[in-house]
């Protein structure tokens, strides 16, 4: 699948393998969006698998949430591949955890990358973001049991919201207004009570505390425990 910008006329190629929202189907009370699926994503068929798992994992650690800190400090193995080591049995059972707590999924379906770069990533097209196709499986993926939602990322927002978010940098790690829940409520038919926009998860460590302080105010509202004092 290709797509074309008219303004840059950049191609973007998208991989066929759709990876869909990973979450238990009664437990989760967070969806998280984040911007696209890449090479280990679309391998595992598993959203924020790879890096993006790892920046999770370890900012949710370090914030001291207690289902994500009781599973200990281990180095994430970014791919799925064969080797079953201790570290992939653990991330295994992260994953499985996570599952339970809180849903994941991307603001495109697909991974993402410039044409003729086939291990390459960029960001999805505005224009397949605000599809009507993308929209409707979004949609979807909204359950029941979501009480928040966490928006990481430009094209997260674009996705959920339905507008482009203006000084993406300057709104990180902050409440969404009561317009803008509205308006993604409207968008996704849904009934979130509350939503932030975290930025994307590559940036959560740079912001170190900032970000503990903003996931430990998340897990406060959907009722998860909190480790006090935790290090990651």
């Amino acid at each position: 699948m290709t797509s074309l910008t008219k303004s840059t006329m950049a191609i973007v190629e998208y991989d066929d393998r759709v990876v869909p929202s990973h979450g238990d189907a009664t437990g989760p009370v967070i969806l998280l969006v984040n911007e696209a699926p890449g090479p280990s994503e679309a391998s595992s068929g598993i959203p924020s698998f790879g890096q993006q798992g790892a920046n999770i994992f370890h900012s949710f650690r370090a914030a001291g949430i207690s289902w994500a800190y009781d599973h200990g400090r281990f180095v994430w193995p970014r791919n799925g591949e064969a080797s079953r080591s201790e570290r992939h049995l653990l991330k295994a059972a992260f994953l499985a955890d996570r599952a339970t707590h809180m849903a994941c999924t991307n603001a495109f379906a697909r991974w993402p990358r410039p044409q003729g770069k086939p291990k390459g990533f960029c960001a999805p097209l505005d224009s397949d973001v605000l599809s009507n196709d993308n929209l409707n499986r979004l949609k979807g993926e909204v359950a029941m049991t979501h009480k928040a939602i966490l928006v990481c990322g430009r094209s997260a927002y674009l996705a959920c919201v339905g507008a482009v978010l203006v000084a993406p940098a300057s709104r990180e790690l902050t409440l969404l207004t009561s317009e803008e829940l509205s308006a993604l409520n409207e968008r996704l038919g849904a009934s979130f009570t509350r939503g932030w926009y975290m930025g994307h998860t590559r940036r959560w460590s740079s912001h170190g505390p900032k970000t503990a302080k903003t996931l430990a105010e998340v897990a406060g509202y959907v009722g998860w425990n909190v480790v006090p004092r935790a290090t990651a």
